[in-house]
């Protein structure tokens, strides 16, 4: 039986990767992917891009500027030039460029060079904007700057690439670490680490799939899941390989060891599993497109690293023998440290000793850090989804100085189908009047309806832009129904609206199952709301230094509308896993032992192998922190510093504390223990 578990595995792996060959070309991530559906910026987003697998094109905005002085004639026959270079271009999909602008002070001058891929998820985009860049940076008198800006070059700069390698380099890196630092062996990490990886490959495979079948899988997906199934599965292979060294101590025949640890392990792993997987399908009711998308990935991964943990690793180890884990090989009368926990057992006896202190003290901590929620600020501007160094950045900087401050993102208001003239005379009008509206031009007709091109005088991304949609949308409504106004400040305006959304919406349904889910593990209506108190708590701590760090050390501006959402089902999906490991253990050994040392024990017997579980899904998720989205990175680094908080102090501490100060009643309705605490 265990040749043929490593058969079929095998056989997945291979079938995944080959799967798994293709995921870059079913990977979405265009607008459709994204849009909220329903929102007038949705509506005319489709109608600019009917087909979405061949989407429009982009817009690169070439700057050129000279701090603190007016453009020398040098400077222009410069820009002439660059100008010409771009024209000749030799990149498929670069157009003709558009006319030379000089800004009203004379300090400044732009115009745009649109960029067509051939279709959706292709490298048009990123090629040609580097031919462009390379093109416009070369023979530029002293003093004169460059930058390639515009929607077209902040995608570029905000673009992942092909990171799914180099993720998984740096996810097998520090789990491979990590694992030979927790078992000191020069055999046995591997083990692990290939039961892992194997799962990533077939989970990508399945993530395939799931994107041919009509599901909107995007780079963030993809990168998420690899980091998300490596620190599952690994943490799931911790827990198991642990509970099996315990059991070579009680067991000549390392089958029976291994039989006796899956029974006791796989309650924990299953229930571990099911939180993650129940917080991930709440996703399914996000209006978000990509968030909706990324839950019945995501969940698939972590199913697979399940079944491969309980599967797939055991096979290896049963097959390979007690050999693996040399030089410290338990056997009966020779644990060789399986049942020692010096450090854990330490723990374990002043935090039952002294619960109300580690309580209150814990508490205290982590309610202070949740403070630094104060600084967290959203925003819908698509500037701060890339890193400030960025040229893009620079780029967009000097435009929004020298230009006026809706030149590089207007609005687009589209009209009803076959409206009379004196009605798009009447609208031109109205927007012309409505709030910080700086100018109305008729523009090209999309899916045969009229439209209009509207500029802001004021930055398109904040709250003066917003004020400004809103009122544009209003005086249209007096005009003519069914005017839709989109574009893309539009377009972040409602996806920030819709994040909102569905966080209120998201959040309770997520605390609901994951209540409910250790409500029946633990067969205690008291426990889960102790758990999820403690959950919810880290959470805030997570988030409120995460923010101090964006803000303050990282020198990012204001977050995605959705990080939030990101980071909560994460925490509070993956963070309950360690309580789960930990409670499952307590309720185990408080059969036979008072409530309190019950705690003692089951905090000494897990504490290693949690803290190197929670230290490997930190490090997993850290890795995410590489890639240029601004919004990635920071999903990572929170989740990272929210899975350290639940592992050294949630988990640690503070659990173990208001168990034992509760007693017997955490386990309410459930009958009490053989023994009193």
């Amino acid at each position: 039986m265990k040749w043929f578990v490593l058969l079929a595995w095998l056989s997945l792996a291979v079938i995944g990767t080959m799967l798994a060959s293709g995921l870059s070309e079913v990977q979405r991530d265009d607008a459709a992917a994204y849009l909220p559906s329903g929102y007038e910026s949705s509506l005319v987003a489709r109608l600019a891009e009917p087909d979405p697998d061949h989407p429009e094109a982009e817009k690169a905005i070439v700057v050129y500027s000279r701090e603190g002085e007016k453009l020398t004639d040098a400077d222009r026959a410069a820009v002439a030039d660059g100008r010409a270079a771009a024209a000749a271009v030799p990149a498929e999909g670069i157009g003709t460029p558009g006319k030379t602008l000089v800004s009203d002070d004379g300090r400044a001058a732009i115009f745009e060079v649109a960029v067509q891929p051939h279709e959706a998820g292709d490298d048009t985009v990123d090629k040609g904007v580097a031919a462009v860049r390379a093109a416009v940076h070369n023979g530029l008198p002293d003093g004169l700057q460059v930058q390639v800006a515009g929607e077209a070059a902040l995608d570029v700069d905000n673009s992942s690439g092909d990171v799914d390698a180099a993720l998984m380099l740096t996810s097998m890196v520090i789990v491979g670490i990590l694992l030979l630092l927790t078992y000191r062996s020069p055999v046995l990490w591997l083990v692990p680490l290939l039961a892992a990886l194997m799962a990533v490959m077939a989970s990508r495979g399945t993530a395939y799939a799931l994107a041919k079948a009509g599901l909107a899988v995007t780079d963030l997906s993809s990168a998420i899941l690899i980091v998300l199934v490596f620190g599952a599965a690994t943490d799931y292979a911790l827990l198991l390989l642990n509970r099996y060294r315990e059991e070579l101590a009680h067991y000549a025949d390392r089958h029976e060891a291994m039989a006796q640890a899956l029974r006791r392990t796989t309650p924990a792993i299953l229930a571990s599993a099911a939180t993650v997987v129940a917080g991930l399908l709440c996703l399914l009711i996000a209006d978000l497109a990509g968030l909706r998308g990324l839950g019945p990935v995501a969940a698939a991964g972590v199913v697979v690293a399940m079944l491969a943990m309980l599967t797939l690793l055991p096979a290896l180890l049963v097959c390979a023998g007690r050999w693996l884990l040399w030089p410290r090989i338990p056997t009966p009368g020779r644990p060789h440290g399986a049942d020692r926990h010096r450090l854990w057992g330490a723990i374990g006896r002043t935090v039952v000793r002294n619960p109300r202190r580690y309580a209150l003290l814990v508490t205290a901590g982590l309610a202070a850090a949740a403070f630094g929620l104060n600084g967290l600020h959203t925003s819908a501007d698509p500037l701060d989804k890339v890193p400030p160094t960025a040229e893009s950045v620079t780029g967009q900087h000097v435009l929004a100085a020298h230009f006026p401050k809706g030149v590089s993102s207007p609005l687009t208001v589209v009209l009803p189908r076959n409206t009379a003239a004196a009605t798009i005379s009447a609208a031109e009008e109205a927007a012309g009047s409505a709030t910080h509206v700086a100018g109305v031009e008729p523009a090209a007709p999309l899916g045969g309806r009229p439209t209009l091109t509207v500029e802001l005088g004021v930055p398109p991304y904040g709250d003066q832009a917003r004020t400004a949609i809103e009122d544009l949308r209003a005086e249209l409504a007096d005009v003519t129904d069914d005017a839709l106004v989109g574009g893309s400040p539009a377009v972040q305006l409602d996806y920030r609206q819709a994040a909102l959304d569905d966080t209120k919406h998201v959040v309770p349904l997520v605390l609901l199952a994951v209540a409910v889910i250790l409500g029946l593990l633990l067969r205690s209506l008291v426990a889960p709301l102790v758990l999820m108190a403690a959950n919810v708590l880290s959470f805030a701590a997570a988030l409120g230094l995460s923010t101090l760090t964006f803000t303050h050390v990282l020198d990012l501006g204001p977050v995605a509308a959705d990080l939030f959402i990101y980071i909560f089902v994460f925490l509070v999906a993956l963070g309950v896993d360690y309580t789960i490991f930990l409670m499952e253990r307590v309720r185990e050994e408080r059969r036979n032992t008072p409530n309190t040392e019950a705690v003692r024990r089951g905090l000494t017997t897990t504490g290693g192998v949690i803290t190197a579980a929670g230290l490997v899904l930190a490090g997993t998720f850290a890795a995410l922190g590489q890639i240029p989205d601004v919004t990635v990175a920071e999903v990572g680094i929170a989740v990272a510093v929210g899975v350290l908080i639940d592992t050294l102090l949630v988990r640690s501490l503070l659990v173990p504390a208001v168990v034992t100060l509760l007693g017997d009643r955490t386990w309410r309705p459930s009958r009490r223990s053989r023994h009193q605490s």
